[in-house]
């Protein structure tokens, strides 16, 4: 279950898990969530470490895939003004 509505974007990130970075992209995120579409894979219950621009890794676990899609769920969650950012920044 989603815990908040969440903001279109398209943001060019980083994940990994275990010990292997990958590429994806970020196409739409709240402060509790991103819906990722990665290059590989994910299962529900992985744990990933997201890098979003401009920010330190978050810890995050998939919640549910659809073929290359996942919805995850963010360990702490992102303060609204830095959400704004991050969506804003995508558009530009």
């Amino acid at each position: 279950m989603r815990l908040a509505n969440r903001l279109e974007t398209r943001l060019s990130v980083q994940y990994r898990r275990f010990t292997q970075r990958l590429p994806g992209i970020v196409l739409d995120l709240s402060c509790d969530g991103a819906r990722l579409s990665s290059v590989e894979r994910l299962r529900p219950g992985d744990k990933l470490w997201l890098t979003l621009p401009g920010l330190a890794p978050c810890l995050a676990r998939v919640v549910w895939v659809n073929d290359s899609l996942a919805g995850c769920r963010l360990a702490a969650p992102l303060h609204p003004a830095v959400l704004k950012a991050l969506v804003e920044s995508s558009i530009a």
